[in-house]
């Protein structure tokens, strides 16, 4: 049973390639976009293209929108890589991007997961089309919150039996 389940942890790999996959369609899709709205707005002034103006602030807006589109691939790469090194095999990476357990893989994903959540909110602002600006940034806000809260609870709780042991096996080298 031992060697099946050992071996069975390659099925990872089918969701490790999709999510590898689709970043890379999202960063590849999405640069290639940013490139050519950036060769527009480039040759806009110049009366080249045949595009109509575009305010400063529809720019800034596509502009935060291709952010978001890298921001989501960033998102799905780090799953992938994340799952890779938990069930397959270490990848020597940058430090933040280490994962050496699921903890590791979750605080690497609230952390994108909440600046993706603030891109959306700029986008929003800076669009100008939403007609509750406060709902909807409580809309946001609120998940935001809950998970600083969830890392914050988490780390403590961490520190604490990690303190906890460190204390006990003190306990045990003293002598009565």
């Amino acid at each position: 049973m031992a060697r099946f389940l050992k071996a069975s942890r390659f099925l990872i790999l089918l969701p490790i390639l999709g999510l590898g996959l689709a970043a890379a369609i999202f960063f590849v899709f999405g640069g290639i976009g940013l490139l050519l709205l950036l060769g527009e707005a480039l040759l806009n002034p110049l009366h080249v293209s045949h595009v109509e103006h575009v305010t400063k602030n529809q720019f800034i807006f596509e502009v935060v929108e291709y952010v978001h589109t890298f921001l989501i691939g960033t998102v799905l790469y780090i799953t992938a890589v994340g799952l890779y090194q938990l069930f397959i095999d270490e990848i020597d990476f940058a430090g933040w991007l280490r994962i050496d357990s699921t903890e590791d893989l979750e605080t690497s994903l609230i952390g994108v997961t909440v600046v993706v959540l603030a891109v959306n909110f700029m986008g929003a602002i800076i669009a100008g089309g939403t007609q509750d600006l406060l709902h909807y940034g409580a809309g946001i806000a609120l998940p935001i919150i809950a998970l600083g809260v969830f890392v914050g609870l988490r780390t403590w709780a961490t520190t604490m039996t990690k303190h906890a042991a460190v204390s006990a096996e003190h306990a045990e080298e003293v002598p009565d």
